[in-house]
């Protein structure tokens, strides 16, 4: 549900989410090779249809998105391609678990759990159970089909963008408009022009690229504009809803 946020928001988020300005993308990008990051799923309305919003595959039957994409009836997991099923796999949601303190008007707590009918066979990303204040000064990476400029069309492949992780601080002086901004469950990255999550990115991952593999610790909510400087991308707060998370996702490997 990115109010104009490059990377926030995917695909229902371009029709239902942006409605109200929000928006996500993935601007300034470059493709991420086919075959790698597996883990970051697609939202379709149909097995073979476009991505409306992201995700993140956290179990071989879980994924982690944003509340405001509910209402998808498929994943698209391991594919390089917005649309088609040239590759990956096309999975049914058989239930959706939306966070108990999201809220549509306040935009907190944009956390949505998609269990899927049936397993898939991509290696699910690890979940970070630090929080995101010890990663200011790091580069993160956010990925997915979103638009590459604000208002414009979706990309064919799957994108990634590297962000700067910010201070809680830096998002309330950037006075962002869209929703107030909540530290409990949000935190910023990005702000530099050119550069961010836009409109078809909204559920999907913000990572920490390690040697030792991927680690996933926010999931691209909404934004003010798309890579606007000084306004950076707001990115739902993980390590706040561990318990959750946990409850919900049996089997998620937590680092």
């Amino acid at each position: 549900m990115k109010i104009t946020a490059v990377l926030a928001t995917t695909a229902l988020a371009l029709s239902s989410a942006n409605a109200d300005g929000v928006a996500p993308l993935i601007l300034g990008g470059t493709e991420v090779p086919a075959g790698t990051k597996t883990y970051v799923t697609g939202l379709r309305e149909s097995a073979t249809g476009g991505s409306f919003c992201g995700g993140s595959l956290i179990t071989d039957k879980h994924v982690l998105t944003a509340a405001h994409c509910a209402g998808i009836p498929y994943v698209s997991v391991g594919t390089h391609y917005r649309l088609g099923a040239r590759d990956g796999q096309q999975i049914r949601v058989a239930r959706e678990i939306i966070h108990p303190g999201y809220t549509k008007e306040l935009g907190n707590w944009d956390f949505l759990i998609l269990e899927l009918e049936t397993p898939a066979k991509y290696t699910p990303v690890p979940v970070s159970g630090e929080d995101p204040s010890v990663f200011v000064g790091h580069n993160a990476t956010t990925m997915g089909w979103g638009t590459t400029k604000q208002g414009g069309r979706g990309s064919n492949v799957k994108l990634r963008v590297d962000v700067p992780v910010l201070p809680d601080q830096a998002c309330v002086d950037a006075q962002l408009e869209g929703y107030p901004f909540d530290p409990k469950s949000m935190f910023c990255a990005g702000g530099e022009r050119n550069k961010d999550s836009c409109q078809g990115d909204s559920g999907g991952p913000l990572v920490l690229e390690r040697p030792s593999g991927d680690v996933l610790f926010g999931v691209v909510s909404w934004g003010d504009g798309c890579g606007v400087r000084g306004k950076p991308g707001v990115y739902s707060r993980i390590a706040t809803v561990l318990d959750w998370v946990k409850a919900n996702a049996p089997g998620v490997q937590v680092v």
